[in-house]
């Protein structure tokens, strides 16, 4: 495998910082990083690049406390106009509660697979340079844009998460220190703060993700990354996850509205820095998601490399959406609509439509 040289290593580093500055970062020329771009599954997609401009407001992050929906969990039906701050306080603690475990089980799968593939010994250094490298200095950031605290609070809470990481790390544990876990108390906290921790949440989950796979591809590459990290959700984190929003947010069904709901409370995909998204039912059993957002489209094309793009968006989104799809329903069809390489940055990421096929279709499963 050809290594990835040093200037490639370097604007790899800065672009996937967080709330890294992708018009500072765009490179004149693409970067040369060493990546199979011959041999991947590229899905079907529906219709012809360029037809879909971005349009609609991610509402998930608009807070108005005045005329909160006080919703208990997501059990109800699906808000095409969803803003976190509809939840009531309890519920909003549940969704942070839902957010940790999701990082627990994210970190864990990680720490897991990587000690099953390079070895024990491996797994921690990896986790070492993940933290100490990639997640540690990024913390103050992450701090200052969601947390609303005082300097010195802030102070206290990186010098306590240092010291606990380092505790973790010197006797070999799997690191799992949340600053966003939910503390007794926080149901109390006025309702703009806990959206704000909410989506801080989700920035820490993905900074951590980040880091572990940023150290398999300086170790042995793309391809290998590109292959581990799917491995890694399909056979661990997707079932994992669907049951996690099950029980903390009350979603559960077989329909399509069922899965359009998880996706809009998914841990890994709220909306902030890294993803903007829109939702849409036109029909009874046909839902749309779209990603007029997405940090790892961003990232590669700052790098100025789009055919790594469309490889890292067909061998890890299509698969992850259809096998979760499946596990709603076996008869859940997913349509790709539009996936990198995009016309331009007004298009939209992806955008993706889900129904149910009926006994019409030759996918059909017939069910008992």
């Amino acid at each position: 495998m050809a290594e990835i040289d040093d200037r490639a290593k370097e604007a790899l580093t800065d672009v996937r910082r967080v709330g890294a500055n992708y018009e500072e970062n765009q490179q004149l020329t693409g970067l040369d990083i060493p990546v199979d771009l011959i041999r991947f599954k590229k899905f079907p997609v529906v219709d012809p690049p360029g037809k879909y401009l971005k349009s609609g407001h991610d509402t998930r992050s608009d807070i108005s406390v005045h005329d909160s929906l006080e919703l208990p969990d997501y059990a109800g039906p699906f808000n095409q106009n969803l803003r976190f701050s509809d939840f009531s306080n309890a519920a909003l603690v549940n969704m942070l509660e839902m957010a940790d475990e999701y990082y627990r089980v994210c970190i864990e799968g990680w720490a897991e697979s990587v000690a099953k593939r390079y070895g024990s010994d491996d797994m921690h250094r990896i986790q070492s340079e993940a933290w100490n490298d990639m997640i540690l200095p990024q913390l103050r950031v992450m701090t200052d844009s969601w947390m609303d605290l005082s300097d010195d609070e802030t102070e206290g809470l990186i010098t306590r998460t240092e010291t606990e990481v380092a505790t973790q790390l010197a006797a070999n544990r799997i690191v799992l220190v949340n600053p966003y876990k939910p503390e007794p108390g926080w149901v109390r906290l006025p309702k703009e703060r806990l959206v704000n921790l909410a989506l801080g949440s989700h920035e820490y989950l993905l900074a951590a993700i980040e880091s572990w796979a940023f150290a398999i591809v300086m170790r042995d590459g793309l391809d290998e990354m590109f292959a581990f990290q799917w491995t890694l959700w399909s056979e661990k984190l997707l079932p994992a996850a669907k049951d996690i929003k099950a029980r903390w947010m009350g979603i559960s069904g077989n329909t399509v509205e069922a899965f359009i709901k998880d996706i809009q409370v998914d841990a890994t995909s709220f909306p902030g820095k890294a993803f903007e998204m829109t939702f849409e039912m036109p029909e009874e059993d046909v839902g749309i998601f779209t990603f007029n957002k997405c940090i790892s489209v961003d990232q590669w094309e700052a790098m100025g490399r789009p055919d790594i793009a469309e490889k890292a968006s067909h061998t890890s989104c299509p698969a992850a959406i259809i096998e979760t799809a499946k596990m709603y329903n076996q008869n859940m069809k997913v349509e790709i609509l539009a996936i990198p390489p995009r016309v331009s940055k007004d298009h939209v990421c992806c955008k993706w439509r889900l129904s149910i096929r009926d006994e019409s279709d030759p996918e059909f499963i017939p069910t008992e």
